[in-house]
């Protein structure tokens, strides 16, 4: 090597290893005394080991501030670049909190622009993490983060739907950069050091830790107990997932048998429908293995939703939990289905139901929510489904809960039910009431309502039950076959291996505009 190359090769190294320092050793001890990683640290423990290629290590914030005071900005606060999870490439970028508090800077914000936009060009999942005060403010004549924030929410928007977007928020994420995880598709953070918050006064306690938005607010996803847990949550996530739109979610090799029949499935099911039960049980029995990732695990509890795997086929899962508010779809739920459902359809994943719910909840508390508006949105976005779609109806599939699960004339591949099975347009119990009032008035009389009441509604469960309905093809409430329970596994595994070639085309228009 020529003489003249080494001066350049030691300006480099010297740049790049001031660069590399972040904000420096102190910082870094003050990282780890919290409990948290550094950016290049969180990094080197998401990808494979030697993987990573950075990009963007030289920038620094070459801007005068208002108090005249130069401070350091080694990367601009953002480490980012390629790397492999597991043999797949991934874009993946670390806010680095020991630079100025990781806010986020007009270069930094503009890099992020760029990565965005090549992941999303490439087929390439994005993945952050995100230990940030927010934007930054100290800049003279007007020049902040605002500058590339904007075309990197629009980036964030404009790529939705076509490479899997995952935030990890590690700390802090205040300000208008609270908004770049919401946008993206899956949220993971750290229970004891991520905070969420736009501004504004806070009136309780809880408002804005991780615990908050997992259990109130519904925008985090997986809550993790330290860095590492979160990045372990991210390396199963991803690996459910396409690297794009254009892919389907990779299979895997599975030992557990695609044939195998349940035999505890017999037994999960109280004999008297007053009593409820925990589908957790039901999925863990039927899924591969009994791995079940369940996303949104504390919010809206009485709708799971999650991704597993049958016959190492990967599938989005969504389920009622009748142990929790009978299973209902009230406004919360509701979204939490609907985001997961269009989610899936973007990415070419199979969408399982399991049903057992007493449908949307009537009454004035729940009309001023908008139940109505919200299950118009999954009515809307049901209907817009084209991949492969397969419900098994457990036992109660009432009023419009039953359409929007896929039940009825929604054209699901299959539908499944077990002979427990019920379909009404609402509960028996209140079709008694409604039809046979003045029956019911007279036994109140005569002193045998009691008796009264039970023989109407068993005769209407009767009508209801799934084994009369079974016998006429063309009734609205159909079902494709009547399985025993315990070959519930089976069905499904032999149901994804008849629609994996499936293609459904939507009726050509420019737009689809969903309800309010």
């Amino acid at each position: 090597m020529g003489e003249w190359m080494d001066g350049y090769l030691a300006r480099l190294s010297e740049v790049r290893a001031r660069n590399l320092s972040g904000g420096g050793n102190q910082y870094e001890a003050l990282q780890h005394g919290l409990g948290k990683r550094s950016a290049r640290e969180r990094i080197s423990s998401v990808v494979d080991p030697g993987t990573f290629e950075e990009m963007g290590s030289l920038v620094t914030d070459t801007r005068k501030p208002f108090d005249g005071k130069k401070r350091a900005s080694p990367s601009d606060g953002v480490v980012m670049g390629l790397g492999r999870i597991g043999g797949r490439t991934v874009a993946l970028y670390s806010l680095d909190f020991s630079v100025m508090s990781g806010s986020l800077g007009d270069q930094g914000a503009w890099k992020l622009v760029d990565l965005t936009k090549m992941a999303g060009q490439n087929g390439l999942p994005l993945i952050g993490m995100i230990d940030s005060a927010g934007e930054r403010l100290s800049m003279k004549n007007g020049d902040s983060g605002f500058n590339g924030l904007g075309r990197l929410l629009k980036n964030t928007c404009l790529y939705s739907g076509i490479i899997p977007r995952i935030t990890l928020l590690l700390g802090p994420c205040t300000g208008l950069v609270s908004l770049l995880p919401v946008l993206t598709d899956f949220v993971i953070m750290n229970e004891h050091a991520g905070f969420l918050w736009l501004g504004g006064d806070k009136k309780s306690e809880p408002a804005g830790t991780a615990e908050f938005h997992m259990e109130k607010s519904g925008q985090c996803d997986i809550l993790a107990s330290s860095d590492e847990d979160a990045i372990d949550s991210l390396k199963m996530l991803i690996g459910y997932l396409p690297g794009s739109c254009w892919e389907k979610p990779p299979p895997i090799e599975t030992e557990d048998d695609p044939e195998r029949r349940e035999e505890s499935l017999l037994d999960v099911m109280p004999d008297d429908p007053k009593y409820t039960y925990d589908i957790h049980e039901v999925i863990e029995k039927i899924v591969d293995n009994g791995e079940f990732l369940e996303l949104k695990e504390d919010f809206a509890t009485h709708l799971v939703i999650g991704f597993c795997r049958f016959g190492g086929r990967v599938v989005g899962l969504v389920a009622n939990n009748p142990d929790e508010l009978s299973g209902i779809l009230e406004p919360d739920s509701s979204d939490k289905y609907d985001r997961f459902m269009r989610f899936l359809n973007a990415f070419n994943i199979p969408l399982v139901t399991l049903v057992d719910t007493t449908a949307f909840p009537p009454g004035d508390k729940w009309e001023r929510r908008g139940v109505i508006r919200h299950g118009a949105k999954l009515l809307h976005s049901y209907s817009h489904l084209t991949c492969p779609k397969i419900t098994i109806v457990l036992r109660r599939s009432y009023g419009g809960a039953n359409i929007v699960l896929g039940c009825s004339r929604m054209f699901p591949d299959f539908v499944y039910a077990w002979p427990t099975a019920e379909f009404a347009p609402t509960g028996p119990e209140t079709v008694v009431h409604a039809v046979f009032h003045k029956a019911l008035a007279k036994a109140k009389e005569d002193g045998n309502y009691e008796a009264v009441f039970n023989r109407y509604l068993g005769i209407l469960k009767e009508q209801f039950s799934v084994m009369n309905l079974a016998k006429h093809w063309t009734t609205y409430y159909t079902a494709h076959e009547v399985i025993d329970p315990r070959d519930t596994r089976p069905r499904i595994i032999r149901a994804l291996e008849a629609v994996q070639c499936k293609v459904e085309e939507l009726p050509e228009k420019k737009r689809s505009i969903r309800p309010a």
